[in-house]
């Protein structure tokens, strides 16, 4: 059973429990890593795995009570996505490239590497572009999605083995997140410019843009309704006195018609995930608030964290 909330941030790990309509916390760990990136086992919620910026993989097989550093490590440490799958688990890397566990070590899946080659990061471009996000279908762990920043959304329907790019259609190719839906055919993207959606898993997009532009995290709860985390303008310009202007939206029509859920937030919404009970998600945001949203309902129920990265329902 789900029932705890994992929080990667730019200053380590964090747990919290929920005590009747709140979170209180309830552990920390890695406080001397930079976390980009986190992930709990479909299968076991107490498998989860965090990806750090410089010293790659780290994991946990009882919620968090003791972490282990992966050996070996990833072949690349900077680390960017992390995906848990049955059985294994995938990292993506900064520049672009992706690796899966194959028993006792890693093993390159080169397709991603090979269609991101001449994508480049231009706030950063020594750097190169980074694989932001994996995810995969919920009807097939084969189905899988890699977001590159900045180079387009790439689709795999052998469990990585071979890649390709998806419907030109999606114009934007600062992919930030993507969100593969319960719904059949369904996918969303959140990018720097846009937001999209696919009626059949990607081959075809339209855009889906609400009032805020740069896209940065986009989820779905038990019931169906899709949330959109966005910002007015690119993170270089959060430091004004409005920070990021972010809000986070709901839609219970695939996207095809959004409400504001909470807006004027000064922090970018990193990253959300469905609330642990199912009603509606939990955010994170850059400048370390927890926020739930349940329905049209949004309050912040932890604040004061470092920037967070990622959070993650698990046991």
């Amino acid at each position: 059973m789900k029932d705890a909330l994992h929080v990667a941030t730019l200053s380590g790990w964090r747990r919290f429990e929920r005590s009747g309509e709140e979170w209180r916390a309830a552990g920390s760990a890695l406080m001397y890593w930079s976390l980009t990136c986190l992930s709990v086992d479909p299968e076991n919620p107490q498998l989860v795995y965090a990806g750090s910026e410089h010293s790659g993989l780290f994991y946990t097989t009882d919620g968090g009570k003791r972490w282990l550093r992966a050996k070996p490590n990833v072949p690349k440490l900077m680390l960017f996505s992390v995906l848990a799958l049955p059985g294994t688990v995938m990292a993506g890397t900064i520049p672009a490239a992706l690796y899966r566990k194959n028993g006792g070590g890693w093993e390159e899946l080169e397709g991603v590497r090979l269609a991101s080659s001449g994508a480049t990061f231009p706030p950063s471009p020594e750097l190169q572009s980074r694989t932001r996000y994996l995810a995969f279908d919920p009807r097939n762990y084969n189905r899988l999605y890699a977001g590159i920043e900045v180079g387009g959304l790439l689709i795999s329907d052998d469990a990585g083995k071979n890649w390709r790019a998806a419907g030109k259609t999606l114009t934007d190719p600062d992919v930030h997140e993507v969100l593969a839906s319960r719904s059949e055919g369904l996918v969303l993207a959140a990018c720097g410019d846009k937001a999209f959606r696919s009626r059949d898993r990607g081959e075809s997009w339209e855009e889906i843009t609400p009032a805020h532009d740069y896209g940065m995290s986009v989820a779905e709860d038990a019931d169906g309704f899709v949330y959109l985390g966005s910002a007015r303008g690119r993170p270089n310009t959060w430091i004004r006195e409005s920070g990021a202007d972010a809000a986070i939206y709901r839609s219970g029509s695939a996207g095809a018609d959004w409400e504001p859920a909470i807006a004027g937030l000064g922090g970018g919404v990193m990253s959300m995930c469905a609330a642990p009970d199912g009603r509606g998600v939990i955010a994170g945001t850059s400048n370390g608030e927890l926020i739930a949203v349940d329905g049209k309902r949004a309050r912040v129920v932890a604040a004061g964290l470092p920037c967070i990265t990622a959070v993650a329902a698990g046991a």
